[in-house]
């Protein structure tokens, strides 16, 4: 290895390639395309602007701009102004920014329009701003620039903390020429080519593709995945006919993904992957899809050390078996393998990855001690220094490196290493998933457990117990699967898995202070959490966040939350509401309770067709079912319609025919086109047939009728007397004069007059159909009996008419004594359908499905048979 010197500053290059080539486009951005000539004057003026504000002296100064042509002007500016640039990424959390801001201590913030007032909030008065304005036409405040020697500090970057936590790194113009010189000598890149630039100007790998296209000619065109996304990225490709494609492999199979046709890599003849491990079926894609002449580039490189090696595959190169290799040492490096004390391993053996070279960073910022640590001076080459990284590899026999991954991505799990690279390979292997990320914790009292986080491939189940079930035999020892929508990247494009080991860590492993559901509005929330979050039970008091969400999984929950409790949240409100106890409580102080909800999950997840049980009467509430539906297939949707009677403020419905009605109206709303699957108990039984007779009227399908100890049979009409009886205690108490209310149900019973009672009789009966606007003030137990009794007095009006399909009919095994239930296997329901009765028999009483786990046990089994043999 023999360094040659390098001393040029960028502005130097700079200059030369913008008099050579002035009018040569050097920036296809969004919002620009710009010449060399344009270029160079966009960057003087700023850099007048710096070196009045700032003089002479070789100092940090920050970026707060959009990812466009202004902010790569504004970089070269603060290069020719002899000062060292900090890019900053805008879609940063403030809190980073501002941690960066105070490690980095800059003079001066530049920034544009649109990021004036997040760059004011950052300064708080303490650092001066500069806000640039694209303007070509003003004059320019400097014609001598400073002499910037080649050591002169140049940019100062953190690291992306992909696997720790961001230090700041920085380097010198040297540096950054020669960089630019290796990877253009191993792109063999010319003046016509084009070249991507994905990553944030805020990371080191921004500088190699930037510097690389403007210090040597080319063309750079800057594009924001992070903000626009792949589909975006297939089309920008194609209209700036990019011929250097740059990102790491996660952004690659968005793309590729996104992409319906070749379009986006017809132009291109190189692919440069990076940054990740490069799979296999990353080197299939390019095969297929990229043209003839392309070539992919697999290549490795850190923060502290710039390129590392790289890898040139052609579409009929060999691979070896394992891993893609990430070929040889670039110039001006050395490469070779040490053990945990930093000793050469022998031949042949795993090691960490170390590089000598005289090209190293510079160090870690105002870190001198850590400097000096991790950059150690090679006693034996003058000028040459060592850098131990986090990286495990071993040499093949042909020459080649093979990366092995991280340190910390290799555990002992019952006493056998795990590599969880090899964990997420066979993961993606598996078809069943399109990204994984796996993650080792430590547990103090189990040893390392594993946590894969996995986004399920497109029209996937990802909540269905057998695709889990799948996945969880490839993940070893004990072990927890989290199912994501899509993965969290940092700026450029990797993936976040500080953030995922965090959010893993997070996770329950035991239940604490478990609290059931009080009620439906929060059985609601809990199901729809359950389904968005892809966990098996979540607990009212359980955290959004600590059991996985994210962002874009709080936008889907709010929305489940507005489709089925018909209100529209703001995602503001995760910020104090996190567990679901609290949501219902915010969402009960807007005025909505459990009688507002219309439909009940009582289960979300599942594949097969939804289930739609209809309560045992206007006064049952949806939870009713909760018990029998828990021992019903996991994969089984699960609704229950919620009667709306005891609201005070919804209208009585006095008649089956108008119950049915309006349960219909809340089906076809959820599940607009058949086949329906219903289910009624008792009185609900009866409004699921006229339901199930409607819809097939209507030209739907009923695949599944089922009445739970339903009676169909003409209601005795003596129960009338007891309804009256019962109507006759809910007027008293609501219609008598207030000195009545002191008087007791007892006494009223035996001494009013036979006449009076009769009188009472009449006017309740006269006022059946005004009594619904005043019954919210009555004592709830007498609504109920008033609903039960209209319920009571519908069910005798109503005729039964054949139903077309079939019933399942569940009939408990004891009735008590009554003319209700008189000896008919069948309930009362002969000749109503015209496919047949199946009776099934459970043991019991009446309604004991409802209370007894073991029953519901039962009943549970035999409708899920029935269900199994109707879908099929």
């Amino acid at each position: 290895m023999n360094p040659a010197p390098f001393s040029e500053s960028i502005p130097s290059r700079f200059d030369r390639v913008a008099s050579r080539f002035p009018e040569r486009s050097a920036i296809g951005a969004p919002g620009a395309k710009w010449t060399y000539a344009e270029l160079s004057q966009r960057a003087n003026f700023i850099a007048g602007q710096l070196l009045n504000r700032l003089g002479d002296k070789s100092q940090p100064v920050a970026l707060l701009m959009e990812y466009d042509a202004p902010l790569i002007a504004a970089i070269f500016a603060v290069l020719k102004a002899g000062k060292i640039y900090l890019a900053l990424d805008p879609n940063d959390s403030n809190d980073r920014l501002a941690a960066i801001l105070a490690d980095s201590e800059p003079q001066l913030l530049i920034t544009d329009q649109k990021n004036s007032s997040l760059a004011g909030s950052l300064a708080a008065g303490q650092l001066s701003i500069l806000q640039v304005v694209d303007d070509f036409t003003a004059p320019p405040t400097h014609t001598n620039f400073p002499e910037v020697p080649g050591e002169a500090g140049a940019w100062l970057m953190y690291t992306s903390g992909s696997t720790g936590p961001p230090k700041a790194v920085w380097q010198n113009h040297r540096g950054i020429v020669h960089d630019a010189d290796v990877y253009s000598e191993l792109i063999q890149l010319t003046p016509d080519d084009r070249l991507s630039m994905l990553t944030s100007c805020s990371l080191a790998a921004s500088a190699t593709q930037l510097f690389t296209a403007l210090l040597n000619g080319a063309m750079l065109c800057p594009f924001h995945v992070r903000s626009q996304g792949a589909q975006r990225l297939a089309i920008w490709l194609c209209e700036q006919g990019i011929t250097i494609y740059h990102s790491v492999p996660t952004v690659f199979r968005q793309l590729t993904r996104a992409a319906s046709d070749n379009g986006p890599f017809a132009n291109l003849r190189l692919i440069r992957l990076g940054g990740e491990p490069v799979l296999r079926n990353d080197v299939e894609i390019f095969r297929q899809r990229c043209p003839d002449d392309c070539r992919l580039m697999n290549a490795l490189s850190s923060t502290e050390t710039g390129p590392i090696s790289a890898e040139i595959i052609e579409k009929n190169t060999v691979l070896p078996d394992g891993r893609v290799p990430v070929g040889r040492a670039v110039r001006d490096v050395e490469i070779f393998l040490t053990d945990e004390q930093g000793h050469p391993v022998a031949k042949g053996c795993n090691g960490r990855i170390a590089v000598r070279s005289a090209c190293l960073r510079q160090g870690y910022w105002r870190r001198p001690d850590e400097t000096a640590e991790k950059f150690r001076i090679d006693p034996h080459v003058p000028d040459t220094r060592i850098f131990i990284t986090n990286d495990l590899g071993r040499f093949l026999p042909d020459g080649n490196l093979e990366h092995l991954g991280r340190v910390d991505e290799v555990v002992k799990i019952g006493g056998l290493r795990v590599d969880l690279v090899e964990v997420e390979t066979a993961l993606r292997a598996s078809n069943l998933v399109e990204e994984a990320v796996v993650t080792a914790l430590q547990d103090p009292s189990d040893g390392y457990r594993l946590v894969a986080c996995v986004v399920p491939r497109a029209k996937t189940d990802g909540s269905s117990h057998v695709w889990r079930g799948a996945l969880q035999q490839l993940l070893p020892g004990p072990s927890r699967l989290r199912v994501l929508q899509e993965l969290p990247l940092l700026g450029n494009g990797k993936i976040d898995r500080v953030y995922l080991s965090k959010k893993a860590a997070e996770l329950p492993t035991k239940a604490k202070e478990r609290r059931d559901t009080v009620d439906a509005l929060e059985l609601q929330l809990v199901r729809i959490w359950e389904k968005v979050l892809a966990v098996e039970a979540v607990a009212t008091t359980d955290d959004f966040f600590a059991l996985g969400g994210d962002s874009l999984a709080a936008v889907t929950m709010l929305a489940a939350v507005e489709k089925f409790c018909g209100v529209a949240l703001p995602i503001s409100c995760l910020l104090e509401a996190t567990a679901v106890q609290k949501l219902a409580d915010l969402i009960r102080s807007g005025g909505l309770g459990e009688t507002d909800l219309r439909l009940v999950a009582l289960r979300l997840r599942g594949n097969k067709p939804p289930l739609y049980w209809v309560p045992w009467g206007e006064s049952g509430s949806a939870l009713a079912f909760r018990m029998l539906a828990r021992y019903l297939p996991e994969d089984q949707p699960i609704f229950a319609f919620q009667p709306r009677r005891l609201d005070g403020r919804s209208p009585y419905l006095y008649s089956v025919e108008e119950m049915a009605k309006s349960y219909v109206d809340v089906l076809r709303a959820h599940q607009p086109p058949g086949p329906y699957y219903l289910c009624g108990a008792s009185f609900g039984g009866v409004v699921a047939f006229e339901m199930a007779r409607r819809l097939v009227i209507e030209g739907e399908e009923v695949r599944f009728l089922g009445l739970l100890d339903s009676y169909g049979g003409e209601y005795p009409k003596h129960r009338k007397s007891l309804a009256l009886r019962k109507k006759l205690k809910l007027m008293l108490l609501h219609f008598l004069p207030r000195p009545s209310y002191f008087v007791t149900l007892a006494s009223l019973k035996v001494g009013l007059k036979e006449q009076m009672k009769r009188w009472l009789v009449r006017r309740i009966i006269a006022l059946d159909r005004r009594v619904q606007f005043r019954a919210f003030r009555c004592p709830f137990n007498l609504q109920i009996f008033y609903i039960q009794e209209v319920c009571f007095a519908a069910r005798r009006r109503y005729k039964l008419i054949p139903f077309s399909g079939k019933i399942d009919l569940f009939t408990a095994e004891h009735h008590p004594p009554s003319d209700l239930f008189e000896e008919d296997p069948l309930l009362g329901w002969g000749g109503m359908a015209a496919g047949g009765i199946e009776v099934h028999q459970f043991p019991g009483n009446h309604a004991m499905y409802l209370e007894d786990p073991v029953i519901a046990a039962v009943v549970a089994a035999q409708l899920g048979a029935c269900l199994e043999q109707a879908s099929s």
